[in-house]
C-alpha cells in the first residue's frame, strides 16, 4: 500500500513514515483540548495534494462548524465552493435544516435502521458528483456525537457494518483508496465505545490538555509502521495565530 504523507513532516516521523494508504485514524481528546483540528490540518495539507474531503458531521450546524474552523483558518465552506470537499450533514437531516449550499448532502428520512444504506447512497452520490477519481479523506465529526444520536450499542453494530463495506470496496473496486478519521472526545464517550473504534484504527493518536498551559501533550499511541517509535512522554502540541505547532 501506498504511504501518504500528513503534510506535517515531525508527525510523519513520529507515526513512522506516515499514513498508509486505506488506513483509519482515531484521535481522542479530551473535553477543552484542540487537538480535533489535527484531523483537519492532515485534511487541507492532503487537499492541496489533490485529495477530496468528506466530512460526516453528526454534532453541529454548519454556521458554527465553520466558526469553529476559523480557530485554524479552515474555511469549509471556500473549500466546498471549490469541489474540494462536502459535507454528509447528519445533524442537519435529523433536525430538518437546509442549506443552499451543494455541497452539504442531507437525507431527513435517516434513522438507525436506515443509516448504512442511505449514508451509503449518499457518499456514493458524492463519489459521482464531486470526488470521481480523487482520493477521499474522510472525517467523522464526531464518533462520540454518532453513538449520541444511535445509542452505543446500536453503533457499534453500524460501524461494523462500514468497516465491512470498506473492505468490500477494497476488493471490488479500481480507485484511490481513502483515509478515514475519527474524532472522539472521551469527555462524552465510554471506555468501551473508545476501545472499539481502537480496535478499528490503525493509527491511535491521544491529546491531554491542561489547565495551566496553553500546550496540550499529543501522544501516539498506535501504528502500523515498522519504523514507529514511540516517543517518552509525547510531542508539545498547540495552535498559534491561525496554525497548528508540534514540537
Amino acid at each position: 500500500m501506498e504511504l501518504l504523507s500528513t503534510g506535517i513532516p515531525i508527525l510523519d516521523d513520529a507515526l513512522g513514515g506516515g499514513l498508509l494508504e486505506d488506513s483509519n485514524i482515531l484521535i481522542v481528546y479530551d473535553s477543552y483540548s484542540n487537538g480535533w483540528t489535527l484531523a483537519f490540518e492532515i485534511l487541507r495539507n492532503r487537499i492541496m495534494e489533490g485529495d477530496f474531503g468528506v466530512i460526516l458531521d453528526s454534532v453541529l450546524p454548519f454556521t458554527p462548524l465553520k466558526m469553529e474552523l476559523g480557530l485554524i483558518r479552515f474555511d469549509i465552506e471556500e473549500f466546498g465552493k471549490k469541489n474540494n470537499l462536502a459535507i454528509v450533514d447528519l445533524f442537519s437531516s435529523i433536525y430538518g435544516v437546509d442549506y443552499p449550499l451543494d455541497f452539504v448532502y442531507t437525507n431527513k428520512s435517516i434513522d438507525t435502521s436506515t443509516f448504512v444504506p442511505k449514508y451509503n447512497y449518499l457518499y456514493r452520490r458524492i463519489l459521482e458528483e464531486k470526488i470521481k477519481d480523487r482520493r477521499p479523506i474522510g472525517i467523522d465529526f464526531t464518533i462520540d456525537g454518532l453513538a449520541f444520536l444511535f445509542g452505543e450499542d446500536n453503533f457499534i453494530k453500524l460501524f461494523q457494518n462500514l468497516i465491512a463495506l470498506k473492505e468490500k470496496a477494497r476488493i471490488t473496486e479500481k480507485r484511490k483508496r481513502p483515509i478515514n478519521i475519527f474524532l472522539l472526545n472521551k469527555g462524552r464517550a465510554s471506555e468501551r465505545l473508545t476501545a472499539w473504534i481502537a480496535l478499528y484504527s490503525q493509527y491511535v493518536i491521544e491529546f491531554c490538555s491542561s489547565s495551566k498551559t496553553f500546550r496540550e501533550k499529543m501522544v501516539i499511541r498506535k501504528s502500523p509502521l515498522p519504523d514507529f517509535k514511540p516517543k517518552e512522554g509525547g510531542y508539545d502540541f498547540w495552535i498559534g495565530e491561525g496554525q497548528v505547532h508540534i514540537e
